[in-house]
């Protein structure tokens, strides 16, 4: 496995976290990004697909911390950052990482509630993350694993699972997770 490009996936997303831009991504900085989500979505702040949203937010920051090895308020640099989502691979544990906040995501997007995502309902919550409808396009074909025309849950969760743990960079979860070179 190539660690120069696990390391270059990371160091994007890492850049993409930092929402302040002030070289250091903490548990506001992931609060933000899932505020944006919810915001760009429409979904009142009251909801329990909100609450799961940011609940899937905190999980995620408290898991990255605790293998960076500091604590809920402190921040981490690019280096611990790296750091920690290596160990998390290294471990097994990036599925247990980013699931719930993959879950809460898909439940978010899922707008009709019946369980996955159209492609339309795709496009709408790529648009909110700044991406262009033509890679969004390829994007939802690229993680349609099974061809039926939706995304469910464990499509999700393996494309982003996949960019977490390969050091490719041509795949679904990096077009998805804003971190394509």
């Amino acid at each position: 496995m190539n660690e120069s490009g696990l390391r270059a996936k990371y160091v994007r997303r890492f850049h993409i976290l930092d929402s302040g831009g002030d070289g250091y991504v903490d548990r506001g900085d992931v609060e933000v990004r899932a505020q944006r989500l919810l915001e760009g979505l429409a979904e009142p702040a009251a909801t329990p697909r909100a609450a799961a949203v940011r609940e899937g937010a905190a999980a995620f920051w408290l898991g990255l911390a605790k293998h960076a090895g500091v604590q809920d308020g402190d921040r981490l640099d690019q280096e611990a950052f790296v750091g920690a989502l290596l160990r998390a691979r290294e471990l097994g544990t990036i599925g247990d990482l980013v699931g719930p906040s993959v879950e809460a995501h898909v439940a978010l997007v899922d707008s009709d509630g019946d369980g996955s995502v159209s492609l339309e309902e795709f496009l709408r919550s790529q648009s909110v993350s700044g991406m262009p409808e033509a890679d969004s396009r390829q994007a939802f074909e690229r993680l349609d694993r099974n061809g039926d025309g939706r995304l469910d849950v464990e499509e999700w969760q393996r494309a982003v699972v996949d960019f977490y743990i390969s050091d490719e960079e041509d795949m679904p979860g990096a077009l998805i997770m804003g971190a394509r070179a």
